[in-house]
């Protein structure tokens, strides 16, 4: 059974969605970054925030939008 996300991480997991589909891409993968889904996210959700979405968030955010996509995580 897949691991259960918290909400924030939904919320970024949504954003990083928009931006690998919407975003620029190069190399076959998008370049977002987790700065990049930070922005979106509170762009997106700021009025259900209360905090900022951390940097941990935003990379499970990240990985999970990919995930979905069919793209494997990169080296770190």
């Amino acid at each position: 059974m897949p691991k259960k996300i918290t909400e924030r991480v939904a919320m970024a997991r949504h954003a990083a969605s928009e931006l690998a589909t919407w975003g620029s891409w190069k190399n076959g993968r998008p370049t977002a970054t987790l700065g990049d889904v930070k922005v979106k996210t509170t762009a997106m959700y700021g009025r259900y925030l209360t905090t900022d979405i951390t940097d941990g968030e935003a990379a499970e955010g990240l990985r999970l939008a990919l995930a979905q996509q069919g793209i494997a995580p990169t080296a770190a």
